[in-house]
C-alpha cells in the first residue's frame, strides 16, 4: 500500500520537528474500562516487516517480527542477521568515525528503516479510534490506510495519534516506520545498547463520550501528619456526571453544563489549549483524609480511588486508582520523607533482558522489584529515561522511592576522552533549536508518571553538561509539580545555573572527597546518583559510603552504579550458552565490556557483591561487644518490635545455643541487649545475632533475615604429639613420610607430590604466588602495568635450595626461591608424624605492595567439593566482606565459579576469615585440609594466569583439568568507586616487607 507524505532526511535531523500531530500527555491509565466496550485493543504480536538501510535504500522482501521487540534482538535469531546487530557504545555516538556530524545532522549512509505493518478490524460500536505507541526507538511515523497520522520521537514515553478520520468499518492497514536514527538520538546518547524498533506494546483505544482526559492527585498535609486533604484534579471532555469514591466518601459534579460550587468540589473551563478538544473541562474533588496511613518504602500503604462517569445514571467509563499519601520535601536543608531524615539505599536500574534487550517482560520487572527488596534497596533511579508504568506501579506497591528520569543523555557532545570538551555543539546548553524537543521530553515523564507515589524526585536527565535550558525544566518541575524535588548531576560540570537541581548530587567522588565538598559547601544535601561502580568483581569499600550518611546530616545516601549487567543471550562458540557484550557482533566503535557492570548477571542471577550490598543497606545495623548487642535501628517508621532477634552461638561453625528474644527501640534510636548466654571460650567461639522480620510486607516474607551481627575468637587448642617422620634425602628429591602420608620436594622444583592414604593430590608442582588475575578495576587504573612483575615474580620464582632437619618431633623441609630480580623468599614446611605440614612463607625482600602473598596448590580433577570455616557462603574480597558470615560452608568449585563468575573473565572466588577449609572429591576417598588464621582462600577450576588470559568465558580450558587452591596471607582488594582510575582503598591495600610471614597447615 503506497504511503502519503513519506518522511524526509531532513524531517528526521531537524531538532525542531520532534512530533507531528501527537495528542497530549497525560497520565497513565492502569484500570480504566467501559461497560459498553472494550477501551483497549493490543496489537501485540507478530507484524509483518520489511526492513531497509537508509531512506533510499531498498526494502527486504516482507518478513515477520514480534511487537513489542527491537529489530535487531529478533535479527540476531535469523539467518545471516539480515536486520542489523545490536552496537554497544557509552559516551560516543555510534556513528563516530563513520560519518562526520554535528547536532542537526543524522547518519545517511546507515540509519535502518524498520517498516511493520498488520490488519486490524475497527470494533463496531468505535466511534472514535485512536494509536498508542508505547516505546519506539528512536523516532517513528505512522500511517492508516496510507493515509499519514504522525510523527513522534522521544523513545522511552507513549506517543498518541488520533486516526479516527482515516479508519473505517472492517478491516484496516496499520503501518509504522521505525528509524535508528534520528534528531532525538542526540539527546539519546545512554550508555546502553543502541537499538531501534517497537519495543513496548502498541495499542488501539477509543473514548466514550464522557470520558476522564487526565487527572492529578495532590495532596496537603497538617504540620504534624494527623490529617490530609487529597485532591483529584480531572480533565474530563464531554457532557454527564463524575463521581470520584475515594476513602469511603464520594463527590459529583456534573460536567459539560453549569454546575454547582459544592461539596469540595472546584468546577471551570480548562485553559485555551490548541492541541486539547473545546469540550475538555477541569473538575476537582477534595477529600479530608483524618489519621492517613502514610506511603513509604517501609509501608506502602495505598488507598484505593474511583472515578466514575455516568451519563444519565448510566455508568460510562470508570478508572481505578491507586494512591499514595507521603510528603517530600527539603527543609533546613535536609530531605525528608513524612517528616523523617531519608537515606537513599538505591540502584540505578537500566531496563534490561538478556534475550529481549529494553523489553522486559512483566514476570522479569517483578523479580527485579522482589530482588531488590530481598537486597534491603529502598530506591531506584530510572537511568536514564522513565521506565516502564508497570514497574513504576511495582514500586508504588512494593516500597521502593524512585527518582524518575526525564530521557535526556548528550554526554557525547560535551564529554571527550573523559574531559570536559564542551564547546558550540554541546546540548542542550541554551540553544533554542533544541529547546522544546528537551522540554516535550520532561513533559512527557511528568504526565504520564505524576500521580506515582513512589517518585519523589524529577530529574532532569544525565550527563547533559549545563545551561539554562535545564535550569528552565527544573523551573518547569517546580511550577508544575511542587510535591517533588528536583535532581540533576550536571551542574557538578557546569555551575552556571547551580538552582537547577535542589540538591548536590555527583558521580563516583570518594568518601574523603564528599566530606571536603560539604565542609566547604553545606548549603545543599548531597547524594551520590552514582557509585560503587559494579563493573565485574567490584563493589569494594562499599561501606565506607553507607555508613558515612548515618554520620554526616548533609549526606543523604547514593544509588549504585549498576543494577544489571546489559549481557546478550548467546551460543557461544564451544555450542554452550553464554553471553556477548560490546563488540562481540563487530559493532564499532565499541566500549565492550563497560556494558557487563552489574550487580546481577544478565539472566538474573544475583552475583556476590549483591550479598554485600543487603548488608550494607540493612535497614539495622547490629554491632556485638563479647557480652551485648548493640542495635542501631535505621528504619524511618519501623520499630525494632517488628522484628525477632535471634542469639547463636557456636563453636567452629556448630550450633550450641539459641534463643529469640523481642525489643523495643524507635527508628533513629540504639538498643543495648545483654546476651541471652555467654560467648563459649573453645575453638571457633562465634556468637551471631539475626533479625528475622516478623509480618509479611509486600515482597518481602515473614521469617526474612533483615540483617545480622557477628562476634568471634579463635581459641588456641591443644595439638598431639607425635613422633617425627621419616625423613628421605637422596639425590634429586627428599622425602617425608609416615603413617597414610608422603611429601616429596624436588631439588629445583619444591614440593611435587602429596599423597595421602596412598592417593596423589597434586596435579602439579607447589609454587609461591603474587598476582590476582586483574579485575575490571584494576585495568582501569594501569594496575596490570604497575604490578606486573609480580606476574611472573611467583610464575617463575626458581627452587635455588632445598633442605631438611629433623627437630623435636617435626621434620622441617625449607625451599628458598628466588624471584626473576633476585628477591629471596624462603618456605618452610614443619611435617609432624600425624601428617600434618606447618607452612610459614618469609618475605626477605624489600618493602613492596602486592596483589597477592600466597602458596598456589595445582589439585587433582576428582577434588571439587570444599567446606570451610570462614566468612560465606559466597565470595569475600579484603574490602568487601559485608554480607559474609562466620560458618561452615560448603560448595562445588566448577559450579560456584560457574554460577558466580563476573562475564568478563577476572579474578572470582576467594574466601575472607578462613579458619579451616577441606577439599575433597568423589571416589578418592580422602582429601587435603588447609587451616589458617582468618586467611583468604580460593579454589577455582583456573590459574589467575588462565583467567587473564580470555576476555570470554567460553575462551577458558575446559574446568574439569585441575582444582587451583590458593591459601593466602592477603588479596589485595577489587576496589570499585570507579572502573577508570580508581585504586582500592588503603585498608584493602597490602605490602611485604623484609620479615613478613604468612603460616598455615595442610593435613589430611
Amino acid at each position: 500500500m503506497p504511503l502519503n507524505n513519506p518522511i524526509t532526511a531532513a524531517l528526521l535531523a531537524d531538532p525542531e520537528i520532534f512530533q507531528q500531530n501527537r495528542l497530549p500527555f497525560h497520565a497513565h491509565f492502569a484500570d480504566q474500562t467501559s461497560p459498553e466496550m472494550p477501551l483497549t485493543v493490543s496489537l501485540d504480536g507478530e507484524w509483518a516487516f520489511r526492513y531497509a538501510e537508509n531512506l533510499t535504500a531498498p526494502f527486504s522482501d516482507w518478513d515477520t517480527l514480534t511487537v513489542p521487540g527491537f529489530i535487531q534482538m529478533q535479527s540476531l535469531q535469523k539467518p545471516g542477521q539480515p536486520y542489523g546487530t545490536p552496537h554497544y557504545v557509552n559516551t560516543q555516538y555510534p556513528w563516530d568515525g563513520h560519518e562526520k556530524l554535528h547536532p542537526g545532522q543524522i547518519p545517511q549512509d546507515y540509519n535502518p528503516i524498520g517498516e511493520y505493518q498488520r490488519s486490524f478490524t475497527l470494533p463496531e460500536n468505535w466511534a472514535s479510534c485512536y494509536l498508542r505507541l508505547n516505546g519506539a526507538d528512536s523516532a517513528a511515523a505512522v500511517w492508516c490506510n496510507g493515509i499519514y497520522i504522525g510523527y513522534t520521537e522521544d523513545t522511552f514515553t507513549p506517543a498518541e495519534f488520533d486516526m479516527t478520520a482515516a479508519v473505517h468499518p472492517g478491516e484496516n492497514t496499520l503501518t509504522v516506520q521505525a528509524y535508528r536514527f534520528s534528531s532525538g538520538s542526540w539527546l539519546e546518547d545512554q550508555d546502553f545498547w543502541r537499538m531501534s524498533g517497537l519495543f513496548r506494546s502498541v495499542e488501539l483505544f477509543t473514548k466514550p463520550e464522557l470520558h476522564l482526559e487526565d487527572v492529578f492527585v495532590k495532596q496537603d498535609f497538617a504540620p504534624d501528619f494527623s490529617s490530609a486533604a487529597v485532591t483529584f484534579d480531572c480533565k474530563v471532555s464531554g457532557a454527564g456526571r463524575v463521581s470520584v469514591a475515594f476513602n469511603g466518601q464520594q463527590q459529583s459534579a456534573e460536567v459539560g453544563e453549569p454546575a454547582e460550587y459544592d461539596s469540595g468540589v472546584v468546577f471551570g473551563k480548562g485553559e485555551a489549549d490548541p492541541d486539547v478538544e473545546e469540550d475538555v473541562q477541569d473538575v476537582s474533588f477534595t477529600f479530608a483524609v483524618e489519621h492517613p496511613a502514610l506511603w513509604s518504602a517501609e509501608q506502602p500503604n495505598l488507598y484505593e480511588a474511583e472515578i466514575a462517569l455516568l451519563n444519565e445514571d448510566t455508568l460510562v467509563e470508570r478508572t481505578g486508582l491507586k494512591v499514595g499519601l507521603r510528603k517530600f520535601e527539603l527543609k533546613d536543608r535536609q530531605m525528608l520523607l513524612n517528616g523523617k531524615r531519608i537515606v537513599f539505599k538505591g540502584v540505578n536500574r537500566h531496563e534490561w533482558s538478556c534475550k529481549t534487550g529494553r523489553t522486559v517482560s512483566r514476570e522479569e520487572m517483578l523479580w527485579d522489584v522482589k530482588n531488590l527488596k530481598a537486597h534491603n534497596v529502598n530506591a531506584v533511579r530510572t537511568s536514564h529515561y522513565p521506565d516502564d508504568p508497570y514497574f513504576l506501579q511495582l514500586c508504588d506497591e512494593y516500597g521502593l522511592y524512585v527518582i524518575g528520569e526525564t530521557n535526556l543523555e548528550s554526554h557525547g557532545t560535551w564529554q571527550k576522552l573523559g574531559a570536559d570538551g564542551s564547546d558550540q555543539w554541546t546540548l542542550p546548553g541554551a540553544r533554542p533549536e533544541w529547546r522544546e524537543n528537551v522540554f516535550a521530553r520532561a513533559e512527557a515523564m511528568l504526565e504520564r508518571d505524576k500521580n506515582h507515589p513512589a517518585i519523589l524526585i524529577w530529574s532532569c536527565g544525565n550527563e547533559s553538561h549545563g545551561g539554562k535550558t535545564l535550569w528552565e525544566m527544573s523551573e518547569y518541575f517546580r511550577r508544575t509539580d511542587p510535591s517533588r524535588l528536583v535532581h540533576y548531576e550536571g551542574i557538578f560540570w557546569n555551575r552556571e545555573y547551580p538552582a537547577t537541581s535542589d540538591m548536590e548530587s555527583q558521580m563516583y567522588t570518594p568518601v574523603a572527597d564528599i566530606k571536603k565538598f560539604l565542609a566547604e559547601h553545606p548549603e545543599k544535601p548531597f547524594i551520590m546518583c552514582e557509585y560503587s561502580h559494579a563493573m565485574g568483581n567490584s563493589c569494594g569499600g562499599i561501606t565506607d559510603y553507607t555508613e558515612y550518611a548515618y554520620e554526616e546530616p548533609l549526606y543523604q545516601g547514593g544509588f549504585i552504579w549498576e543494577y544489571m549487567d546489559h549481557g546478550i543471550a548467546v551460543i557461544s562458540p564451544d555450542g554452550k550458552p553464554g553471553f556477548a557484550y560490546g563488540g562481540d557482533f563487530g559493532d564499532r566503535p565499541t566500549d565492550r565490556e563497560f556494558c557487563v557492570d552489574g550487580l546481577v548477571l544478565p539472566d538474573r542471577r544475583n552475583t556476590p557483591k549483591m550479598d554485600a550490598v543487603k548488608a550494607a543497606y540493612a535497614p539495622l545495623k547490629i554491632t556485638l561487644t563479647d557480652t551485648e548487642a548493640v542495635i542501631e535501628n535505621r528504619n524511618l517508621f519501623t520499630d525494632l518490635s517488628a522484628y525477632d532477634l535471634v542469639f547463636a552461638s557456636s563453636v567452629n561453625g556448630k550450633p550450641v545455643r539459641r534463643a529469640a528474644l523481642r525489643a523495643d527501640c524507635a527508628p533513629g534510636k540504639t538498643a543495648h541487649i545483654a546476651f541471652p548466654f555467654p560467648l563459649p571460650e573453645t575453638g571457633l567461639a562465634c556468637m551471631t545475632v539475626t533479625a528475622i522480620q516478623r509480618a509479611a510486607k509486600p515482597g518481602i516474607p515473614a521469617g526474612y533475615e533483615a540483617a545480622f551481627g557477628q562476634r568471634w575468637h579463635n581459641h588456641a587448642e591443644a595439638r598431639l604429639t607425635v613422633a617425627a617422620p621419616e625423613l628421605v634425602e637422596m639425590d634429586c628429591n627428599i622425602g617425608v613420610k609416615g603413617e597414610g602420608f608422603e611429601y616429596i620436594f624436588g631439588r629445583g622444583k619444591g614440593l611435587v607430590s602429596i599423597r595421602y592414604n596412598g592417593v596423589q593430590l597434586l596435579d602439579d608442582t607447589v609454587r609461591p604466588n603474587f598476582w590476582r588475575a586483574p579485575t575490571n578495576n584494576d585495568e582501569g587504573c594501569a594496575e596490570p602495568f604497575a604490578f606486573a612483575f609480580w606476574k611472573t615474580a611467583g610464575l617463575y620464582a626458581r627452587c635455588d635450595n632445598l633442605t631438611a632437619e629433623t627437630k623435636g618431633e617435626f621434620v622441617t623441609v625449607r625451599a628458598s626461591y628466588t624471584l626473576p630480580d633476585g628477591q629471596t623468599l624462603p618456605i618452610d614446611f614443619a611435617i609432624d608424624g600425624a601428617g600434618r605440614c606447618d607452612i610459614t612463607m618469609t618475605w626477605q625482600g624489600e618493602r613492596a605492595e602486592v596483589p597477592e602473598f600466597s602458596l598456589l596448590f595445582p589439585l587433582r580433577r576428582e577434588l571439587t567439593e570444599v567446606s570451610y570455616l570462614g566468612l560465606g557462603p559466597r565470595e569475600t574480597t579484603a574490602d568487601r566482606t559485608a554480607g559474609g558470615k562466620m560458618g561452615v560452608w560448603n560448595y562445588n568449585v566448577r559450579q560456584d565459579f560457574a554460577q558466580n563468575s563476573p562475564v568478563y573473565p577476572q579474578e572470582c572466588g576467594s574466601r575472607t576469615g578462613v579458619y579451616r577449609a577441606a577439599v575433597t572429591g568423589s571416589g578418592l576417598n580422602i582429601g587435603i585440609g588447609f587451616a589458617g588464621d582468618g586467611m583468604t582462600f580460593s579454589a577455582l577450576p583456573y590459574t589467575p594466569h588462565e583467567l587473564e588470559n580470555t576476555r570470554h568465558l567460553y575462551e577458558l580450558p575446559r574446568d574439569d583439568n585441575k582444582t587451583v587452591v590458593r591459601c593466602a596471607a592477603f588479596q589485595r582488594g577489587v576496589g570499585g568507586d570507579n572502573s577508570w582510575g580508581a585504586k582500592p582503598h588503603a585498608d584493602a591495600c597490602f605490602a611485604v616487607e623484609k620479615g613478613t610471614s604468612f603460616r598455615f597447615t595442610i593435613q589430611k
